[in-house]
């Protein structure tokens, strides 16, 4: 992409990204001992901070109250960290962000108290807004993550998974946050239900591009580089898009039955398993399929007028699309 408008966008978010960041620093020294300690671990620290950043760009479109802006962007971003500390513990994760998860150090009980906590802390901040709409939408999002976990957890382990099934637990499980986050701006800029929609629907479809190139770094990506353990998905039974795809392809009885087995056992098949969905086109299938709907959250941005604002959430998604961590 243009090295131009990625560096404006950068330039654009820090001051108000530094901003957030300060604020989950405060947040985490406001508790004292074994709590401060566990708000510490997870608030701090490397996030990729794009659901705040979607607020901000959708609040761009007008005159928003930086406030309100401010508080936003941090409920979406504690709720996005209490899912990860949540989804640590259902995937038995070791880490995140290239540190030892919360449950992996000290304990399931912990980690699940601290993801309550956070999350009950995120909607009490927006609650205080007097934003109706706006923690209406948070609070379907987080039911529909909820939801989409649930119905995922129920298809582990079985290997018949469509590629819409496994789409439908993308769009509820991240795209959900994405699209609550951009159409959040829009609310806190004053814009009417069209633009609102058309916002909503950029973030949904970025969210299916981000969770689809997560997917393909849990098979492909270097732990040192990405931050967090790798290959999770493969252990623990979740069929993802590049596995849908070779499935569909196997050619003959035994080749199919050496598959299963293979995903019902991975340990010390991954390699293999990895090299085969190479080979046989099922990452690139899975990268186009990021790409396409890339170019479908672009589409939704052709509503809104040119300036800032539409520039740097285009930016934005094209920057997601080239990510390697």
């Amino acid at each position: 992409m243009n090295l131009v408008i990625a560096q404006g966008l950068k330039e654009t978010l820090k001051p108000e990204i530094n901003r957030l960041n300060q604020t989950l620093e405060r947040l985490a020294s406001e508790s004292d001992g074994f709590l401060g300690d566990l708000k510490s671990s997870v608030l701090i620290g490397s996030g990729k901070r794009v659901r705040p950043a979607l607020v901000m760009l959708g609040a761009m479109l007008g005159e928003a109250n930086q406030e309100e802006v401010q508080t936003v962007a941090l409920a979406v971003e504690l709720v996005h960290i209490a899912t990860l500390v949540h989804d640590d513990v259902i995937d038995k994760a070791v880490l995140r962000r290239n540190h030892k998860t919360v449950a992996s150090e000290h304990g399931v009980d912990a980690a699940v108290l601290l993801g309550d906590h956070i999350f009950t802390f995120a909607f009490e901040k927006v609650a205080e807004l007097n934003r109706p709409l706006i923690l209406q939408l948070l609070a379907r999002s987080t039911s529909i993550m909820c939801s989409g976990e649930i119905e995922q957890l129920k298809k582990r382990f079985q290997f018949d998974l469509t590629e819409e099934e496994y789409l439908s637990f993308l769009e509820k499980k991240t795209a959900s946050l994405f699209g609550t986050s951009a159409r959040s701006g829009a609310v806190l800029s004053n814009q009417n239900e069209e633009i609102q929609a058309a916002l909503e629907n950029f973030g949904v479809h970025l969210g299916l591009a981000f969770q689809i190139t997560d997917d393909l770094l849990d098979l492909t990506g270097d732990e040192a580089i990405v931050g967090k353990t790798l290959r999770t998905d493969l252990l623990n039974g979740k069929m993802t898009l590049p596995l849908i795809y070779f499935r569909e392809r196997v050619s003959s009885k035994k080749d199919a039955e050496e598959f299963y087995a293979n995903l019902q056992h991975p340990n010390g098949h991954l390699s293999g398993l990895i090299d085969q969905m190479k080979s046989s086109g099922a990452i690139r299938y899975a990268e186009e399929r990021a790409e396409q709907e890339v170019q479908l959250a672009l589409k939704q941005l052709e509503i809104l007028p040119s300036g800032p604002a539409k520039t740097n959430l285009a930016a934005l998604a094209e920057m997601l699309q080239s990510r390697k961590a």
